[in-house]
């Protein structure tokens, strides 16, 4: 453990989130590293809400690029991102798995696949998880 890679941040296995998001465009790859620690650190509403401010932004602009434009080779990445999913929070899971999956997509095969139907639906899955969390709702739609 250090400052830098807390043993909290890290899989059993010793992945962290930066072995997945190293590659990915900057607001994806900040709402990944916040969704994937909430919970781990700090408040897990503080939390996704910054997340939910990062996928906002990238859905507002067009123009950010996509990892796929930077790298072509998608099994190299994915790799990292079902070892990381298969010791995360079953919650996570889809969330994290769409944020990934619309930052490799966005621009390369589909845009419009990406910001007008998986962002909403991944939207409304953390936005149940915070009222959830702040006492309104079971979190049942969040899972």
């Amino acid at each position: 453990m250090n400052a830098i890679t807390p043993d909290h941040y890290k899989t059993k296995s010793g992945l962290q989130v930066w072995d997945v998001t190293r590659y990915m465009s900057g607001n994806m790859a900040q709402a990944f590293q916040y969704v994937y620690r909430s919970g781990h650190k700090g408040g897990e509403i503080e939390y996704l809400r910054k997340a939910v401010a990062f996928l906002e932004d990238w859905y507002l602009h067009k123009d950010c690029p996509a990892m796929a434009n930077v790298y072509q080779d998608r099994s190299q990445h994915e790799k990292y991102l079902q070892a990381l999913l298969w010791e995360t929070e079953k919650w996570k899971t889809s969330v994290l798995q769409d944020i990934w999956g619309m930052d490799y997509f966005a621009n390369h095969i589909d845009e419009v696949n990406a910001r007008k139907h998986a962002y909403p639906q991944m939207m409304e899955k953390l936005k149940a998880r915070i009222t959830a969390l702040e006492g309104g709702g079971n979190g049942s739609d969040a899972a």
